[in-house]
């Protein structure tokens, strides 16, 4: 007759591993089956809370926040303005987030590099870029109302250059430095693209660059003679300057910038979470009072990956 299953455990003869075992177990419990049961319960529920800790609901994701350094903005106002946005991440993807405001560029780049973000909010393009490239990050979504963002040339010469090569020989002709805002600006990584094009089209050097803070700055430094033409891309100091009987010689190639990227350590899911989330802002009363927050009433839009990094070619990187 069949013994049941665990009698005829109990009358196996032990080979050498369960010995030991046997051996070790009563010599630390002293054959007290209570305490051996207590011991294996406590390791079972250590077991448990360490493969708990390890789901994705638990972990803190990091969304890392950029708005420039050319423009006259604050941390604080920033972190309070993007709140709202973050919770919802939160919710979305069932986890912690800790909102990161990144100002300094050299800082951003460094974290980038290192992988730090899980989702990275970035105003210039070209630090946006060279993780997309590199295969460490993916773009999920862009401002929709900054897909051309460019630089304008602001200038009180007569000259209307019409071809890069007319724009190089002018550059030739006695002119001073151009003036710039911040040097790893994105701004200032345009400018230098445009004048490097116009250089190699009429066969000479480019100008140097004479740089100052912000984009506020830069009509200041035409108007007093620092220089003779200077490059901004705030439209709004574009439209003053117009409007107020200045000229614009020449513009550079759009970019876009205020870009939405998302760690590829992440999951297909989540990407597309956050992508979907980013899109989708602008189609609700709710999603547009978040928008007006963080002054991007217009949304985000899809923009081609592949595109976004041959953008990185023409800027230098």
């Amino acid at each position: 007759m069949d013994l049941p299953f665990r009698n005829r455990l109990e009358t196996m003869p032990p080979d050498n591993t369960q010995r030991t075992l046997i051996g070790v177990t009563n010599k630390i419990f002293g054959g007290n089956m209570m305490n051996i049961r207590k011991f294996l319960m406590s390791a079972a529920l250590a077991a448990f809370a360490a493969v708990s800790h390890a789901q994705p609901g638990t972990q803190t994701l990091v969304f890392a926040v950029n708005e420039g350094v050319t423009y006259r903005t604050g941390s604080e106002v920033t972190r309070q303005n993007y709140r709202a946005i973050t919770d919802d991440l939160s919710r979305l993807l069932k986890a912690k987030i800790r909102l990161d405001v990144v100002g300094d560029y050299a800082t951003l780049e460094k974290d980038l590099n290192a992988k730090a973000y899980d989702i990275a909010f970035i105003h210039p393009s070209h630090i946006a870029i060279a993780p997309v490239k590199r295969g460490s990050y993916t773009l999920a979504a862009v401002s929709k109302a900054h897909v051309g963002y460019k630089a304008s040339f602001l200038t009180k010469m007569n000259a209307q250059p019409k071809t890069p090569e007319e724009l190089g020989k002018l550059f030739t002709q006695g002119v001073k430095p151009v003036g710039s805002p911040d040097t790893n600006s994105i701004t200032a990584w345009l400018i230098r693209a445009t004048l490097r094009d116009a250089a190699a089209a009429a066969k000479t050097t480019a100008p140097t660059l004479k740089f100052t803070r912000f984009q506020d700055s830069i009509p200041f430094m035409v108007e007093n003679g620092f220089v003779d033409v200077a490059g901004t891309a705030s439209e709004a100091v574009v439209k003053e300057w117009v409007a107020g009987g200045g000229k614009v010689l020449t513009t550079s190639r759009p970019v876009p910038i205020k870009n939405v990227i998302v760690s590829n350590t992440m999951s297909k899911e989540s990407l597309d979470i956050v992508k979907n989330y980013f899109l989708e802002l602008s189609e609700s009363a709710e999603g547009q009072a978040k928008l007006e927050r963080i002054s991007l009433k217009q949304g985000f839009v899809v923009f081609d990956q592949a595109a976004f990094v041959a953008l990185g070619a023409w800027l230098g990187l």
